[in-house]
Parts: structure tokens; C-alpha cells; sequence
């Protein structure tokens, strides 16, 4: 055997040890896997991002709409109670009613027609 020949058969790839796990690939295959597991991470990290996001505005929509609700709730509270003074103010304002108020309590009579009617007399008189 020559030398080249020993140098040849050593070089040469056996065809036994062809689909097996080869020991020089292992940086390039950690390579690989690092750049897939950064992909991923970065996959990941983004869709983490985006459910955050959504999770952050669909709570931000939840509470302004429980303070949509709750004020819609006190405005019908309130306009009830404006239809309640409304009606209140109504019957405390009556003519009738202030007439037998007056009379009561104050002791105040009805104006006669003569005290509130005035003549072409009154007026010329007192114009002088």
C-alpha cells in the first residue's frame, strides 16, 4: 500500500457511519436550534404581547362600561326625582291651595273687587 493510497482511505467517509450522528454537525445543529428557539421566543414574546394588549383593553372596555351602566343608572334615578319635585312643586303652587294657606295661618282675607278695580275717577284724581 502506498502512501497516497492510506491518505485516500483515511479521508474517505465510510459508508457504514453515512446516516449516523456525527460529531463535527453538533455546533452547527446547536446553531440551528438556537436560532429556531430564538424565533420561537420571539414568536412567543409577541403573541404574549398582543394578549396583553387585548386582555389590557378589553378590561379598559369592561370598566368604561360598567360606568356607562352605572351613571345611565343614576340618571334615571335623578330624572325620577325631578318628575317627583316637578309633580311636588305643582301641588304646593296651587291657587287654591295658597288661598287656604293664606287664610289659615296668616289670617288674610280674599281682596275684595272693589280694592282692586280702579275708575277713570282714581286715576284722574290722583294724577293732580
Amino acid at each position: 500500500m502506498s502512501l497516497s493510497s492510506i491518505v485516500h482511505s483515511a479521508r474517505r467517509k465510510p459508508r457504514s457511519l453515512k446516516h449516523q450522528f456525527r460529531w463535527k454537525l453538533v455546533p452547527r445543529f446547536i446553531w440551528q436550534s438556537m436560532q429556531s428557539f430564538r424565533i420561537t421566543l420571539l414568536v412567543w414574546g409577541l403573541v404574549t404581547i398582543g394578549c396583553i394588549f387585548y386582555l389590557s383593553q378589553w378590561m379598559n372596555y369592561r370598566q368604561v362600561a360598567h360606568r356607562i351602566d352605572s351613571l345611565e343608572t343614576k340618571h334615571s334615578k335623578m330624572f325620577y326625582q325631578l318628575e317627583l319635585l316637578e309633580v311636588e312643586t305643582s301641588y304646593l303652587t296651587r291657587p287654591q291651595r295658597l288661598e287656604a294657606l293664606a287664610g289659615k295661618t296668616m289670617l288674610m282675607a280674599s281682596p275684595d273687587t272693589v280694592q282692586y278695580q280702579l275708575s277713570w275717577v282714581d286715576v284722574s284724581s290722583s294724577a293732580e
